[in-house]
């Protein structure tokens, strides 16, 4: 009987950062059901940077043209971060003292072994629909989840959605949003300021105004998460060209994880309101805010078949994610969802990502009790 470990040593052995193309993955995945005689549909498309990326879709049963309908759907991302060249093992797995390390072991190369294990374990014959779900580009945006939903790929009741919580159930998470923000002033020589209109000064100004819109959004909270609010960050600002001149512009980028039930847009609103506030208060004020991520949370009840059906028992803890994964384009897809899987996100994106052995044995036969109790 194949273990989890065995094979996410073959899947760690396969690079798959976000800037390739994950064909070699997906390929030794079709490879891998062939002979389970599962079937398949490939959903595929081409990234910015000219690579190919697929999303492959396998069932025991047929898939039939057009929108797959499915009771339950489990789904993994098959990217990994870019990990640095001085991590010289990176994509050799080893183990030490019960865990094992590599890149993308517990994100979440961990959580697709155990699902290729179940897989090999689940009875032909369900009574109702289980679909497998394997995407691209998670890391970059859940471009390949948006994809599947752009093209109306899957219709779930259910989902479950890899990722590391070390086997903890969480039925919440905060969506993700991103917007650059550039503003603009006039280039003029610093002896003669009054020539020009500094961009950084105005930036200032704004950087105020979203310290304390990011205090009043902690007056919205959502007790389910720590913290229980949409918290808001700016985490690069970039301005001027040489130390003598009046600068032109500054740009920054501004994130925010708004709780689930609040608008994406909720904050975009606020900073463009506030934007129009200070060109009011100084004409010379311009700027242009550019959205590159726009991704609201999820929020399933503690008691939806999906969350209980993977529960090791009926009283163990459930909690709430604030970081973002595939779960709400799941939800898009008419899923109640639930995010799972083995190891710690704590020691997900660097040399020491690891996953325990013991919750991959675990793992398999969470998933394994979740499709009898959904699929029959």
């Amino acid at each position: 009987m194949i273990s989890p470990a065995t094979i996410l040593r073959e899947l760690v052995a396969i690079p798959t950062v976000s800037s390739q193309s994950n064909r070699p993955l997906v390929e030794w995945l079709q490879r891998f059901f062939e002979p389970l005689g599962w079937h398949e549909r490939v959903f595929s498309y081409t990234d910015a940077e000219g690579n190919e990326k697929l999303n492959l879709i396998v069932s025991p049963g047929p898939l039939e043209e057009g929108t797959v309908q499915t009771e339950l759907v489990i789904v993994c991302h098959t990217d990994t971060v870019p990990y640095a060249a001085a991590w010289q093992d990176a994509t050799m797995l080893r183990e030490e003292d019960g865990m094992l390390h590599g890149c993308g072991a517990c994100d979440v190369k961990g959580f697709l072994a155990c699902m290729l294990v179940a897989a090999s374990r689940v009875h032909p014959q369900l009574k109702k629909r289980l679909c497998l779900v394997f995407t691209s580009d998670e890391e970059v945006g859940c471009r390949g989840a948006r994809f599947l939903l752009e093209q109306k790929a899957l219709k779930a009741r259910y989902a479950i959605v890899g990722e590391p919580t070390s086997l903890i159930p969480a039925r919440a998470g905060k969506g993700y949003c991103l917007a650059r923000i550039e503003v603009l002033g006039k280039a003029a020589h610093s002896a003669f300021p009054e020539e020009g209109y500094s961009a950084i000064f105005a930036a200032a100004r704004l950087l105020q105004r979203i310290e304390a819109l990011a205090e009043e959004l902690t007056k919205h909270p959502n007790e389910a998460f720590s913290p229980p609010w949409t918290t808001l960050n700016v985490g690069e600002i970039h301005g001027g060209t040489a130390k003598n001149v009046v600068p032109a512009g500054c740009s920054m980028l501004l994130e925010w994880r708004p709780v689930p039930g609040q608008k994406p847009s909720f904050v975009l609103d606020r900073v463009r309101t506030i934007l129009d506030d200070l060109a009011t208060e100084d004409s010379r004020v311009a700027a242009r805010v550019e959205v590159l991520r726009m991704e609201e949370g999820f929020e399933t009840s503690a008691e939806s078949a999906v969350v209980r059906a993977v529960l090791a028992q009926s009283n163990t803890e459930i909690r709430t994610i604030s970081f973002g994964t595939e779960a709400p384009w799941l939800a898009k897809m008419g899923a109640e969802a639930v995010v799972i899987g083995p190891g710690s996100m704590l020691t997900a994106h660097s040399p020491r990502e690891c996953v325990p052995m013991a919750e991959l044995d675990e793992c398999v036969d969470r998933l394994l009790t979740a499709i009898t109790r959904l699929c029959g």
